[in-house]
């Protein structure tokens, strides 16, 4: 059991952090059925990095960061549900097309605003009387739909022409957005580990050895199932920042969940 020591008092980020460390190790335990440190191993407070483990002579340093926050876990959510919606209605109209939802960032940053089952409500109405305009022909892409609909929900935040081609086969709906989220998803990803990279040689003064520990969010509750499809590309991101000489020893990607906690971890 890892001891906390040498701190008499702490702040209210450091003792988040360390709650969500113990979290870590317990969800390790449980996922890999294996301890990360010796049982003898002994933990202290620090800063840069935020932990430091020390067992038989040796220093592992531990940095927490974030790579994803709630307001885009609810905005993949809310798309989600729309694609239900959407997929209900093209099915049942028995509409022979491929339609492509890409939802622009707007969406991500404006989340926090939108009232959900009103915007459901008006989106996927707006969504159907485009398919209808299309259908008797009235406009000819999205683009000209819009110039018509300015104030329309699905003009504000869709990105490009939702109608891919006309098909004679079993409709279909490409979840467009899905990709857009996990494209996003990695960029965040990078880019959460590129900042840390540069503080490597403040971390490389105090320790053996560093380790990142990246907490992604947990929302909305379905355990990030977008993601499992694409762990060995999440995972070929953190292979990539733990090669050569100024990088980081180990990095895990970690959700925490009650039901079904999740750890993706370099090599």
């Amino acid at each position: 059991m890892l001891q906390k020591a040498g701190v008499v008092k702490i702040s209210d980020k450091k003792k988040e952090e360390f709650e969500l460390l113990e979290d870590f190790f317990s969800d390790y335990y449980k996922i890999f059925d294996e301890d990360l440190f010796p049982v003898n191993s002994h933990l202290e407070c620090s800063e840069s990095p935020d932990f430091i483990i020390k067992f038989d002579n040796e220093k592992i340093g531990i940095e927490i960061t974030e790579a994803i926050k709630e307001e885009m876990m609810k905005s993949l959510d809310l798309e989600i549900e729309i694609y239900k919606i959407v997929q209900k209605y093209i099915n049942e109209e028995d509409i022979k097309i491929v339609i492509g939802l890409f939802f622009s960032d707007k969406l991500y940053s404006d989340i926090s605003k939108i009232n959900k089952s009103k915007f459901i409500k008006a989106f996927t109405e707006e969504f159907k009387k485009y398919i209808l305009a299309r259908r008797k022909k009235e406009y000819s892409s999205f683009n000209e739909f819009c110039r018509s609909n300015k104030d329309f929900l699905i003009c504000k935040y869709l990105v490009g022409e939702p109608i891919a081609e006309l098909y004679n086969v079993k409709p279909a709906l490409i979840k467009g957005s899905i990709f857009t989220i996990e494209s996003s998803y990695k960029k965040k990803l990078k880019g959460t580990i590129d900042k840390k990279v540069r503080k490597l040689p403040f971390y490389q003064e105090r320790v053996d050895k560093i380790y990142l520990l990246i907490k992604t969010s947990s929302h909305p509750p379905n355990d990030l199932d977008f993601l499992n499809v694409h762990i060995p590309h999440i995972k070929e991101i953190l292979n990539s920042y733990t090669k050569g000489e100024n990088n980081f020893d180990k990095i895990f990607l970690y959700y925490h969940s009650d039901n079904k906690p999740q750890i993706i971890k370099s090599d």
